[in-house]
């Protein structure tokens, strides 16, 4: 049996060496099982690539995959599944805030049958009281309304089988929440209950500008919540509409009274005029995402490789644009 650890990585110079140390640890003690470690560099302005490529020069183990530009965590991620070969596939990111020791709880979950293993966050160190909260708000708004399978206080960390892997590797669309995608999907699942730890080094790569884009990249691909809630606020302005309507003629053909003043007439104007542009803007964004995928433009392209053979690619995905892109790359020197 093989295992296949994806590891996305952006600017993680500082903590590399680390990673690299421990998850070696972790494949001496599961010696029965042969290791592939798939290291992501999605795009790094630091050392990471010269570090990845030091760490493939020594390990035959490990493959790494270039992008030629910064693309994201999720799409990292499923360029990790698409060159993956392992019978059981673990996505991990490299900052040790998710501790590689409890992989071996996660395998012998899927040795037990189970298919898909999320790890769940009992506690989450050094993080601030505004990202706990917010998390907690995301996923609560999340399990209520959108997708009522996803699992609270779960990231990318997981384990899952590789037949689970041809199936969400069928999921191609550029804008991507995998927590949500691995939650719908079915099979087998359960959970792995863990103490998140503290980053090992370096800045978080999730500020509040990209919690905000995740965020909205699950609402908007899991849920059409939003254009349903815009038609009751229409119902519902349309009847106070009616409503003030009436209080007007009231005033004016049954008391004698007449309102002066232009404030509420602007009030009302201005108030009515950001509700449309709102509106329109929900509705652009989910027309926004079907014209780029009616592109079918590839998720990503690689730059360069290591320790990847064209002739170990996975001929189920080989129809992928991804993947002829990443053919391209064989071509121009011998396969290292």
């Amino acid at each position: 049996m093989k295992i296949s650890l994806i590891v996305p990585c952006y600017n993680e110079s500082e903590v590399l060496g680390e990673f690299f140390r421990r998850v070696n640890l972790l494949a001496e003690k599961l010696a029965s099982y042969e290791f592939e470690f798939l290291f992501v560099n999605d795009g790094s302005t630091d050392s990471t690539a010269e570090i990845l490529n030091s760490f493939a020069d020594k390990d035959l183990r490990v493959k790494v995959l270039h992008f030629a530009r910064n693309q994201g965590h999720q799409i990292s991620l499923t360029a990790g599944m698409d060159f993956a070969s392992g019978d059981y596939i673990v996505t991990i990111d490299a900052d040790l805030q998710d501790p590689p020791e409890v992989i071996p709880e996660m395998i012998e979950k899927m040795s037990e049958g189970y298919q898909v293993i999320h790890a769940q966050r009992r506690t989450r160190a050094g993080e601030t009281g505004f990202k706990l909260f917010t998390a907690w708000l995301f996923y609560q708004v999340m399990c209520r309304f959108l997708a009522r399978d996803i699992v609270p206080d779960s990231g990318d960390f997981r384990a899952f089988t590789r037949q689970v892997m041809k199936v969400i590797r069928g999921f191609r669309e550029k804008h991507r929440f995998l927590r949500g995608t691995f939650a719908v999907v079915g099979f087998k699942q359960c959970i792995v209950k863990y103490d998140r730890d503290s980053r090992f080094a370096g800045e978080t790569k999730y500020p509040v500008k990209k919690m905000i884009k995740l965020a909205a990249d699950a609402v908007l691909s899991f849920s059409s919540s939003p254009i349903r809630a815009i038609t009751w606020l229409s119902l519902l302005l349309w009847s106070s509409s009616l409503i003030y309507l009436v209080k007007a003629l009231i005033e004016k053909f049954i008391l004698h009274e007449t309102v002066q003043g232009w404030t509420s007439i602007i009030f009302l104007l201005t108030f009515f005029t950001g509700l449309n542009l709102f509106c329109l803007g929900i509705i652009g964004s989910y027309i926004g995402r079907i014209f780029e995928q009616g592109q079918k433009r590839p998720l990503y392209w690689l730059s360069n490789v290591r320790n990847v053979k064209r002739n170990e690619i996975d001929p189920e995905i080989s129809d992928f644009e991804e993947v002829k892109i990443a053919d391209c790359i064989f071509s121009e020197g011998p396969e290292k």
